[in-house]
C-alpha cells in the first residue's frame, strides 16, 4: 500500500518535476496519503497555456489577498509567467537547503530561515521575481552528477517535500526580527563546534557552542597537493605574490584566527591573504583549517562545512533529537531576536 500511494505521488508531482529545474544560488525529512497526494499537486503552477497563466496568476492573486496574503513569487519558465504564493514556494527552496534526514524541528528552523531571508529581498514589496531571490529550487536535475533522478530519489523528493510543506503550514508567516528590521538569517551545514561572531552591523549573529557538530558526517576533511600544486593554486589568487614550490611548507604562518577558530589571515611566502581567499583558492569546504608538511607535499586539516555564521544545520538537527522546539533553537543561534508571524 505504501509503495502504491508513493507511486501516486511521485505521478503527480512527474509533470512539475519535468518542468522546473534548479536555479543556482547560494549551501544544504514521511508519510504517505491520498490527501497529501492532492496537497502536493498544488505546491507547484501547472505549466499551460500563457493565458491561462495569466488568469491563473490573477485568480492566485485574488485568494492571497482575500486571505490576507500579499507577497508572491514571479516565477518564469519557458516563456511561461505566473504567480505563486511565498507560503506554497517555501517547499520547493527548503528541500534544496537541507539534508532529507534531519529532525522536524531543524526544518521548521529552516524554514523560518527561508521565509526570512526572501522577505528581507522583498524590503516591503508584494512580489519579488525568481531570478532576483538567486536561491536553489525544486528541480529535476542532479547537477553535481548531471545526471536525472533515479525513481527512488523521486519518491524520496515527494516524501520530502510533504514534510516541507508541513513544516511550512506549521511555521505559517513566521520570521526573526532584529527591532523593525528583518535579520540576515545565515547559516551553514557544520560548525568548527562554535559559531563566529558576525560584523558589528549583525549584533544577533553571537559566537555560540555548537559542540555536536563534531559528530557530525564530514566534521573534519584532509585534503592533500604536492607542494608544485599548492603554490601554483596560490598564485592564481588575485593580486598573489608568486609563490615557489620551495617555499612550501616552510614559509606558511598563521597570522590571526577568530575565537571559533576559523582563519582571518595567513601568511605563504611575501603574501598576506584572508582565509576564505585561501579556501576559495584551494576548494575547501571551511576557512576552519590548518596546514601540514607531508612527504613532498602539503596537507590541509578542514573543520566544519560553510562559513560558520548564524545556524549550523547539524546543531540544530542534534538540538532537536534532544528535544528543542524551533523557537528555542532559532533564539539560541541568532540571539536577541523576535520571532513575528506576518
Amino acid at each position: 500500500m505504501k509503495k502504491w500511494m508513493l507511486g501516486g505521488i511521485f505521478m503527480l508531482l512527474l509533470p512539475w518535476l519535468l518542468a522546473l529545474a534548479c536555479m543556482t544560488g547560494t549551501g544544504q525529512a514521511v508519510w504517505g496519503s491520498e490527501e497529501r497526494m492532492e496537497e502536493e499537486a498544488d505546491l507547484l503552477p501547472s505549466p499551460d497555456s500563457e493565458e491561462d497563466n495569466e488568469k491563473e496568476a490573477e485568480t492566485e492573486e485574488a485568494k492571497a489577498s482575500a486571505a490576507g496574503i500579499s507577497r508572491r513569487i514571479l516565477i518564469e519558465r519557458d516563456g511561461i509567467s505566473t504567480y505563486m504564493n511565498l507560503e506554497d514556494y517555501l517547499p520547493g527552496v527548503v528541500v534544496c537547503q537541507i539534508p532529507e534526514e534531519y529532525e522536524r524541528e531543524a526544518l521548521k528552523c529552516q524554514t523560518v530561515i527561508a521565509r526570512t531571508y526572501i522577505c528581507r529581498l522583498m524590503d516591503g514589496r508584494q512580489e519579488i521575481s525568481e531570478e532576483e531571490l538567486d536561491l536553489d529550487y525544486l528541480g529535476q536535475i542532479n547537477e553535481k552528477e548531471n545526471r536525472f533522478l533515479t525513481i527512488g530519489e523521486k519518491e524520496r523528493l515527494a516524501e520530502r517535500l510533504i514534510q516541507c510543506k508541513k513544516a511550512a503550514e506549521e511555521t505559517k508567516g513566521v520570521v526573526m526580527r532584529w527591532g523593525e528590521q528583518y535579520v540576515l538569517p545565515l547559516f551553514h551545514r557544520i560548525s568548527s563546534g562554535r559559531t563566529r561572531n558576525g560584523a558589528a552591523e549583525y549584533p544577533y549573529l553571537v559566537s555560540a557552542e555548537s559542540r555536536r557538530d563534531v559528530e557530525a558526517e564530514n566534521y573534519q576533511q584532509v585534503f592533500s597537493w604536492s607542494r608544485e600544486e599548492f603554490a601554483q593554486k596560490i598564485s592564481e589568487i588575485p593580486g598573489a605574490a608568486p609563490v615557489g614550490a620551495e617555499q612550501v611548507p616552510e614559509q606558511i604562518q598563521t597570522v590571526e584566527k577568530d575565537e571559533a577558530g576559523y582563519l582571518i589571515e595567513m601568511k605563504i611566502g611575501s603574501g598576506i591573504y584572508k582565509g576564505e581567499e585561501i579556501q576559495y583558492a584551494l576548494g575547501l569546504p571551511s576557512s576552519c583549517f590548518y596546514f601540514n608538511g607531508t612527504e613532498g607535499g602539503i596537507q590541509a586539516v578542514v573543520r566544519g562545512i560553510g562559513h560558520g555564521y548564524g545556524l549550523s544545520q547539524a546543531g540544530a538537527d542534534y538540538m532537536a533529537a534532544e528535544g528543542w522546539d524551533y523557537q528555542d533553537i532559532l533564539h539560541y543561534y541568532y540571539k536577541n531576536i523576535s520571532l513575528v508571524t506576518e
